[in-house]
């Protein structure tokens, strides 16, 4: 057997889906199993955990962001108030990221964390909503608005950048919706096969949000309603998994398990 090493992080896990896919209830399978989750909600909709969490579970954080879902349109915020909303809870969100901390309880700082703690953002297409409002105040975009998605994808790729590297110990999921992708007519319409992205700040940033995880997975739901996990790549999704030799093409619906073969 030849020798090889490499630096090992915790997983950094993407996982895609419809809504109502189950995604968010997923993460209570790992709460039961021993994982202690820190969950940045964008979506408002963490609550569906209570349904699913065990006694003995392990500890769920929330920090939620409404702003993420106050539209720029401002029509309930007054105009101008939603984009300095946004800004100001992107840096909250940062802030929490090296470090969560809130009135009531402090856990200290992410590089000091485990494998066994799990940073979940639900969900990613939320988050580049809330930077495309926050990306409205920032001066180059004031200058020109036409660089508002150029603005926010680097916002969104610095935090990726930070989420997956090595500055943060545990172990990280994002969560996000689907998109269509492919060649285009004229009028923007789809032509030939099409393929599946995550959702994260327009079509051009989305596809390289792939490039941040080590593991891609689809939930996808049967026309029987039987939830599995698809982890490697198809002819309509870029999918992979860190571990093939541990992982199968398509898994059941258990995140735990999953999880408790790439912490291995």
């Amino acid at each position: 057997m030849p020798k090889f090493e490499a630096s090992k992080l915790p997983p950094r896990v993407l996982i895609c889906g419809e809504p109502a896919a189950g995604k968010t209830g997923a993460l209570a399978q790992l709460a039961n199993f021993g994982y202690r989750l820190m969950i940045h909600d964008f979506d408002s909709n963490s609550r569906v955990l209570a349904s699913y969490l065990k006694p003995g579970a392990a500890d769920v954080y929330v920090n939620t962001y409404a702003v993420a879902k106050i539209t720029n349109t401002n029509l309930f915020a007054g105009s101008g108030t939603a984009t300095k909303q946004a800004l100001d809870s992107m840096r909250l969100f940062c802030k929490m990221l090296e470090h969560w901390k809130t009135d009531s309880e402090d856990l200290g700082p992410t590089s000091k964390l485990t494998s066994k703690d799990v940073i979940v953002i639900d969900s990613g297409t939320f988050l580049g909503e809330m930077m495309l409002l926050a990306a409205h105040e920032d001066p180059e975009t004031k200058r020109d608005l036409r660089s508002l998605y150029n603005v926010a994808g680097r916002y969104y790729g610095a935090i990726l950048d930070h989420l997956t590297g090595p500055k943060v110990a545990a172990s990280v999921i994002v969560l996000t919706h689907l998109m269509q992708t492919g060649d285009k007519d004229d009028q923007g319409k789809i032509v030939g096969k099409s393929r599946d992205i995550p959702v994260g700040i327009g079509e051009k940033f989305s596809k390289k949000m792939q490039t941040y995880f080590s593991d891609i997975w689809h939930l996808e739901v049967g026309r029987d309603g039987k939830r599995t996990f698809k982890t490697s790549a198809t002819d309509r999704a870029s999918l992979r998994t860190s571990v093939p030799n541990l992982i199968k093409p398509v898994e059941e619906f258990d995140l735990a398990s999953l999880f408790d073969r790439l912490t291995r």
